[in-house]
């Protein structure tokens, strides 16, 4: 989907304490060999009660909104991105955060679509602002914790990444901002949904299976296909080359004019296989840096790496800038950034 006048106005994020992986190899939770494969230094651990889902979000989205210096009565729509649970069970997140951020203007809505989250909403919102009147809003916000019980983050999918906790948060505008969303593609492969699925069957208890496995589930489905792990790997990759070909159409782009490819926080083997060799691109050229230092944050990876970039001053007019995003169904979206001007990273305080 090509975009005309919807620009990215600002960006926010927040992140418990990092520990280091090599605690956790040494009183036995993870393996150096796991670490080799995924090269995970650090993760963000969130072990106090007041770093909720909800708390973590709203942080981030405050600091979004104060570096958009918006209004809180422009902005017609919050898509809140959550691949996990939300904090509190039968209840709705994003009206809360819109209450407590926006002072309730415009509509919410929580979007669930495990880590593809987050960047999936970008589609969903840019088609919501190209119906709407110049100068309106939206705000996109993602949190996720892994807590203990319903997930152990060093072992649930060992060889591919670890879990970590934070937010982030960013504010789309039609008319103006330092990034133009130039393009935004969509794209599934519903035959790979078993992955998070597996042989697990369906329960009225929420907490069945708890703590979740979900490299389990991989093996397990993929016993059920005829060259195994091999095939879906395959599969998953196809459909990260073939988003990425209709991106780069779309935006009248190549992979080779990117400046920054923000990722998901996969591990180093996954990330390749998932996403960097599917798209043509380099790790130099990737938000691994960012990834290594605060595990996977469920659908929060790219806000969050995306705001980094913003704060350590890496992005500048002119620069094109490819969001990734990935999540079970198995589904992907690629958002292709534009940016118009040199972003400030105004310091906030949420």
């Amino acid at each position: 989907m090509r975009h005309d006048d919807i620009f990215l106005a600002g960006t926010g994020a927040w992140h418990p304490k990092t520990v280091p992986v090599d605690d956790a190899i040494a009183d036995g939770r993870y393996t150096r060999e796991f670490q080799r494969e995924t090269g995970q230094q650090r993760v963000a651990v969130a072990d106090d009660p007041a770093d909720s889902q909800p708390a973590m979000a709203i942080r981030a989205a405050r600091t979004a909104l104060a570096r958009s210096g918006l209004s809180a009565d422009r902005f017609a729509l919050l898509l809140h991105g959550v691949a996990t649970h939300n904090g509190l069970a039968g209840w709705n997140a994003a009206s809360y955060i819109q209450d407590q951020v926006l002072d309730g203007h415009g509509i919410s809505y929580e979007i669930h679509q495990l880590s593809n989250s987050a960047v999936g909403a970008v589609e969903l919102a840019a088609a919501h602002l190209a119906a709407a009147a110049p100068g309106t809003a939206a705000m996109i916000t993602a949190s996720d914790r892994f807590g203990e019980g319903a997930w152990d983050r060093w072992r649930a999918a060992p060889p591919v990444f670890v879990f970590g906790d934070g937010a982030g948060a960013i504010v789309l505008n039609r008319g103006a901002g330092f990034a133009k969303v130039v393009a935004t593609v969509s794209v599934a492969d519903t035959g790979l949904e078993g992955m998070q699925r597996g042989a697990m069957p369906f329960s009225p208890d929420p907490q069945d299976g708890y703590p979740i496995g979900f490299f389990d589930r991989v093996m397990e489905f993929s016993d059920t296909l005829d060259d195994g792990l091999d095939e879906a790997k395959r599969r998953m990759a196809d459909l990260m080359h073939r988003a990425g070909e209709r991106a780069f159409a779309e935006a009248g782009v190549a992979a080779a004019d990117v400046r920054h490819v923000v990722t998901p926080a996969l591990g180093r083997e996954a990330l390749y296989e998932q996403c960097l060799d599917p798209l043509g691109v380099g790790i130099d050229r990737s938000t691994w840096h960012i990834a290594r230092e605060l595990g996977h944050a469920g659908c929060t990876d790219q806000f969050a790496a995306l705001d980094r970039l913003v704060e350590d001053e890496a992005l500048e007019a002119g620069d094109r800038v490819l969001l990734a995003g990935v999540g079970g169904g198995y589904n992907c979206t690629l958002v292709v950034l534009e940016f118009t001007e040199t972003p400030e990273a105004v310091r906030c305080t949420p």
